[in-house]
């Protein structure tokens, strides 16, 4: 098991250039940032890496590619709740 702790990595988007985004976990539960810190998801609708946001504890994509501006008053290094982080993680383990 190897984690990752801040490194900044590049990403392929399906609609979009290579971003970079900056790794905090390892390969059962990840969590991304921004160069800036804030926290990012894929939306596969999008095809792009979004600003997240937390609805009732979980990760969602905001709609607003890291290409714009974040939205206003979005918080910075945005967490999953440890319920959702654990259940996500779970899933992952079970997998192998």
């Amino acid at each position: 098991m190897t984690a990752i702790f801040g490194e900044l990595l590049s990403f392929d988007q399906e609609n979009g250039p290579e971003v970079k985004l900056r790794v905090f976990g390892d390969e059962f539960y990840a969590r991304y940032e921004t160069e800036e810190g804030y926290t990012a998801i894929y939306d596969e609708i999008l095809g792009k890496f979004t600003y997240a946001r937390i609805k009732d504890g979980r990760f969602v994509s905001s709609g607003v590619d890291l290409s714009h501006n974040p939205p206003l008053g979005l918080e910075k290094h945005l967490e999953e709740s440890d319920e959702v982080r654990m259940k996500k993680a779970e899933k992952r383990f079970s997998r192998y």
